[in-house]
């Protein structure tokens, strides 16, 4: 049925549907492990049949890793290998800013990040490749929007 019909009540549902609310969500992490003063903060916003999902990770005293795998709020649809890609920034927390890009396959539950390094623009999810060394008070932010079934 579509979402909308002549004669159909405007409700808080069917109005979401179209505009989207923001959500916070618990998503796994993995590839970074937070330590002391660490956070992960994952937001989504569902339209019909995309979601646009972002988050912040703050880097603790204890943290550890390289670049995160965030866990997605709602699987992609599969497609048959189709890819999509969002963008990224990173401050170590030292005021040295560096940019980068998340990348999701349709076949994927979490989303993979990566730095921008190199002058040819070469990408790691490796932070010592990249020649980033992260300390507490840096973060590593993002935004992804994909496909899903309705």
């Amino acid at each position: 049925m579509p979402l909308w019909q002549p004669g159909m009540d405007i409700t808080d549902s069917r109005l979401n549907a179209v505009a989207g609310e923001w959500t916070s969500y618990s998503a796994s992490l993995s590839g970074t492990t937070l330590g002391t003063g660490g956070t992960l903060q994952t937001r989504y916003q569902k339209t019909q049949d995309r979601v646009l999902m972002a988050f912040t990770l703050g880097w603790g005293s204890g943290t550890t890793g390289n670049m995160p795998a965030i866990g997605l709020p709602v699987a992609p649809t599969s497609l048959g290998g189709m890819r999509w890609s969002g963008v990224l920034m990173l401050s170590r927390g030292t005021g040295t800013w560096r940019s980068g890009f998340m990348y999701l396959a349709d076949s994927s539950s979490t989303v993979a990040t990566y730095a921008l390094y190199g002058s040819s623009g070469e990408v790691t999810s490796n932070l010592s490749t990249a020649g980033i060394t992260m300390t507490a008070g840096g973060w590593i932010a993002g935004q992804i929007e994909y496909e899903v079934d309705v």
